[in-house]
């Protein structure tokens, strides 16, 4: 692959970083201080953001660490500093994220701009109506992924397709600053993730051969007809993963297709029909028998419209007239949260 070069002229182009304050103060709820004066006056900026991606002795601050509880998980955040980090983080981003996802695999899924977990579950219904010899399934997941990326191997990849000694440096900064692995947290920790298991995607298709495949971030699925191919691939794919200082997870499963259905991206993949993950959908009910008890409450409608939107072209119309219409619609919910914002400001997320 042929490595590109003058990135970093665009990187700190006006335009660019007049963009990447747009990006990075647009979704920010409460905004005040330096976060406020980005986002009303961000031509402010510009100039001093330029000056501090020319000082070559430049360094990234330490992130701010907070602790998140996510149903049975606890993920580690690490939040950049706003200003300049999570600016210089977007500008970074715009330039180089066509380079990053130029040899991205088409069933690569998961924070990629129009390839979401929609996408995902879109592939496999695919896959399972249009190649009826489908006879077995694999699905596997990474072992603590983001914690176990090898920054060294993956500003070497980067060296592969990158040329510009500037923007390197700047790469190497923003992957030092975050201590081992990639920070749960950084804008650019997702584009990096996908960029280190772009030639994993290629081992499956060239050297695996399996003949469907889609990865969402560190989830992946198979579908072959021949069930030793797919351990064989397993194999295969754990010895690279080695090298990359990866491994799969020890739930690993191998299964006939049909006998039951597949668990993938909060859905659940039968012959024909695909039906909600239980968990997602013992969470609505909860969130809608939370709001028939107490009332449309702001924590409450968010999550009930976080799961609907799981909803969404799956055999659900039957359940939702029945069980949740008759206590809030989804057109009420809208309605609430358009007036909340009104009253009270951007929401805050569940």
């Amino acid at each position: 692959m042929k490595r590109v070069g003058f990135l970093f002229e665009k990187i700190i182009s006006d335009e660019n970083i007049m963009k990447a304050i747009h990006n990075a103060t647009k979704n920010k709820k409460n905004r005040h201080g330096i976060v406020l004066e980005c986002h009303e006056h961000p031509e402010r900026f510009v100039k001093r953001i330029q000056n501090i991606l020319a000082d070559e002795n430049f360094v990234f601050s330490p992130p701010i660490e907070k602790t998140r509880r996510e149903r049975k998980k606890i993920r580690h955040i690490k939040v950049p500093k706003f200003f300049p980090d999570q600016i210089i983080h977007w500008a970074l981003m715009q330039v180089i994220d066509p380079i990053v996802y130029r040899g991205a695999y088409r069933y690569s899924c998961g924070s990629v701009k129009g390839k979401g977990g929609l996408a995902a579950k879109k592939s496999i219904e695919r896959f399972q109506k249009k190649d009826k010899k489908i006879k077995y399934v694999m699905k596997a997941d990474i072992h603590h992924f983001f914690e176990s990326v090898d920054t060294d191997i993956l500003k070497q990849k980067f060296r592969r397709v990158i040329k510009d000694a500037k923007v390197l440096r700047l790469i190497d900064g923003i992957l030092d600053s975050g201590g081992s692995g990639l920070p749960i947290g950084y804008y650019t920790s997702q584009g990096f993730a996908n960029f280190y298991l772009q030639q994993f995607d290629h081992e499956v298709k060239e050297k695996c051969g399996i003949k469907h495949y889609t990865r969402y971030v560190d989830d992946v699925v198979f579908l072959d007809t021949n069930k030793r191919k797919l351990h064989k691939a397993r194999l295969l794919l754990g010895t690279y993963l080695r090298k990359e200082k990866l491994r799969f997870k020890d739930d690993w499963q191998v299964w006939k297709i049909y006998s039951r259905p597949i668990d993938f991206v909060g859905y659940r993949f039968y012959k024909g029909y695909t039906l909600l993950r239980k968990k997602l959908l013992y969470s609505l009910t909860r969130a809608v028998r939370k709001i028939k008890q107490y009332g449309m409450r702001e924590r409450q409608v968010i999550r009930f419209l976080t799961y609907m939107g799981y909803s969404k072209r799956i055999n659900f119309k039957k359940y939702y007239l029945e069980r949740i219409k008759p206590t809030i619609s989804k057109g009420r919910a809208r309605k609430f949260m358009s007036w909340y914002a009104k009253h009270y400001g951007v929401p805050a997320t569940t």
